[in-house]
């Protein structure tokens, strides 16, 4: 599996180097880039080339992507704490229950064992 992991994060690195080197040109091209807000005057800024646009809305989607998912991993967690300690607790009661009917086997023969038990016993 970890090879595995390997030769597709290598497939993925080298396809996304195929796709910058054949638009290479398209990427260092430089663009201006103008944000109007219709409140005052539009703010301009300096001409960077597009792969710096590319690479800032990648990241600016990706953390989004990140904080949004955020909540539900926190509810996730809490929900596994929740039944780990459910599931403790059955686990408990089993046991508990498990030896109220070991007891209550060895009080309905009269012995400490059940019969079937002490005839393999005598026999051997």
């Amino acid at each position: 599996m970890k090879k595995f992991k390997i030769a597709l994060g290598v497939i993925i690195v080298g396809f996304f180097a195929i796709i910058f080197f054949s638009n290479k040109d398209y990427f260092m091209a430089k663009q201006g880039f103008k944000i109007d807000l219709l409140v005052g005057e539009p703010y301009h800024l300096k001409e960077l080339p597009n792969a710096f646009f590319f690479l800032i809305f990648f990241l600016v989607g990706f953390l989004i992507a990140y904080f949004t998912s955020l909540f539900d991993r926190f509810k996730s967690k809490k929900k596994i704490k929740t039944l780990n300690t459910a599931a403790t607790d059955q686990l408990k009661e089993i046991s508990e229950l498990k030896k109220e009917v070991e007891s209550l086997k060895g009080t309905a023969y009269g012995y400490s064992k059940p019969p079937e038990e002490q005839d393999s016993v005598s026999t051997a």
